[in-house]
């Protein structure tokens, strides 16, 4: 993950987003205004050995500080709160997050050179979303 470390993924396009956040519960505004936003999400490494993995944009900004490995309770830019837990193995950072209702989110991280693929899957939720981030240069 080290050639990774602090740079920066602006969002650039999206598959089934919009249909996660109804099944997550999301009202309308909020889902429309969700599903418009270009996030930024960056991860950086902290002097203590944690990571934080952050993103950022015009209406929200929310993050997450982590032992890979390590469960943790997460507040989800949303504001729910959640168990969570963060791996990585080689250039994949998987997240999964699971709501007080035992609602499960895995949200799969595969860094590269020139762009950020995510992909999130959630138990009960019959699609696969696809979001594809752009290195900002």
């Amino acid at each position: 993950m080290d050639e990774f470390i602090g740079k920066q993924y602006v969002m650039v396009s999206q598959e089934y987003f919009e249909e996660y956040l109804v099944f997550l519960g999301m009202g309308y505004i909020s889902r429309k205004a969700a599903v418009n936003l270009r996030p930024i999400h960056c991860l950086t490494r902290n002097e203590d050995g944690t990571y934080t993995f952050a993103m950022k944009s015009k209406l929200a900004n929310s993050a997450c500080t982590f032992t890979p490995g390590e469960k943790f309770e997460e507040a989800k830019a949303d504001g729910v709160k959640v168990e969570a837990l963060i791996t990585f193995e080689g250039n994949i950072m998987t997240h999964t997050q699971t709501e007080n209702n035992g609602r499960t989110s895995t949200h799969i991280r595969e860094f590269h050179p020139e762009k950020l693929v995510v992909t999130t899957t959630a138990v009960g939720f019959d699609k696969t979303v696809t979001r594809i981030f752009q290195l900002v240069q």
